[in-house]
């Protein structure tokens, strides 16, 4: 259940993080909710999901999904671009994060 809930955190702070891309200041109220509750939510699976992993690997886990997350909404949402050594990068943290999850 502890994975559960750490897949839950990565993909709720990968909303937050979107709905920061919004906020323009104070001027705009719902990118600014979303955001707040998005964290608090992420961080409250987060601290579930290391009641039973490890911080290290909670952790690992939880950046490693938010950062490939955010990437994939931004090359296509934001239609932002990918080098090739940004994809290899990005290949080695889902790696990374393959090889946390199988070893624990």
């Amino acid at each position: 259940m502890s994975w559960v809930f750490l897949v839950l955190a990565g993909f709720e702070e990968v909303i937050a993080t979107i709905a920061m891309k919004y906020v323009n200041g104070t001027k705009r109220k719902w990118p600014i909710a979303v955001m707040v509750i998005g964290f608090i939510f992420s961080f409250y699976c987060l601290s579930r999901a290391m009641t039973e992993l490890s911080a290290g690997i909670a952790y690992a886990v939880w950046t490693g999904i938010g950062t490939v997350g955010i990437t994939l909404v931004s090359i296509i949402w934001f239609k932002e671009k990918l080098n090739k050594f940004q994809f290899v990068s990005l290949l080695f943290i889902v790696l990374g994060v393959a090889g946390l999850k199988f070893t624990s």
